[in-house]
């Protein structure tokens, strides 16, 4: 059984580099198709870098044809002008900008639905509010900068999970 080991061993570090990672299966990233998607878009963009790594794909031209062929609309749709550049041959810029764009895109709704449920977790914890008021009131306040809900909301809410006594 060692000696086995050692001469698995011995294989996975004779790849081209030595890197065992060239060596590790990583399954093909999930789709991304934005507002109705169950994936946040900076776990998909991970899932996207883990496989072109594992891939070896490493050129900026690269990563960005591996993401536009796992979006879907309306995702694919804002990405359009991509698609056109590839189709023509054109240079369609860096990694980075792709990412960056995708995330002014979607940021927004991965912090309001982040806050909201935040914000949920809130208006049940009567643990926080009674033992330290101040630190609940502050979680408070930046999540109600996210998420625009009424003040009648926010005040009926209060009231259920707040003691009286405050």
């Amino acid at each position: 059984m060692e000696a086995e080991v050692i001469h698995l061993w011995g294989e996975l570090t004779r790849l081209p580099g030595g890197n065992i990672a060239s060596k590790t299966k990583v399954p093909e990233p999930p789709t991304f198709a934005g507002s109705e998607n169950k994936m946040y878009l900076h776990d998909w963009l991970s899932q996207i870098a883990l496989y072109c790594s594992a891939s070896g794909i490493i050129s900026d031209d690269q990563k960005i044809i591996c993401a536009l062929t796992r979006l879907h609309a309306p995702a694919s749709t804002y990405m359009k002008s991509y698609y056109d550049k590839v189709q023509a041959g054109l240079s369609i810029g860096s990694w980075g900008n792709f990412a960056q764009e995708l995330k002014n895109i979607y940021r927004q709704r991965d912090d309001k639905e982040g806050a909201k449920k935040e914000l949920m977790a809130l208006w049940v914890n009567k643990d926080l509010a009674r033992k330290n008021f101040v630190k609940y009131a502050e979680r408070y306040r930046t999540l109600t900068r996210i998420v625009n809900y009424s003040d009648e909301v926010h005040i009926n809410k209060i009231k259920e999970v707040i003691p009286d006594e405050l």
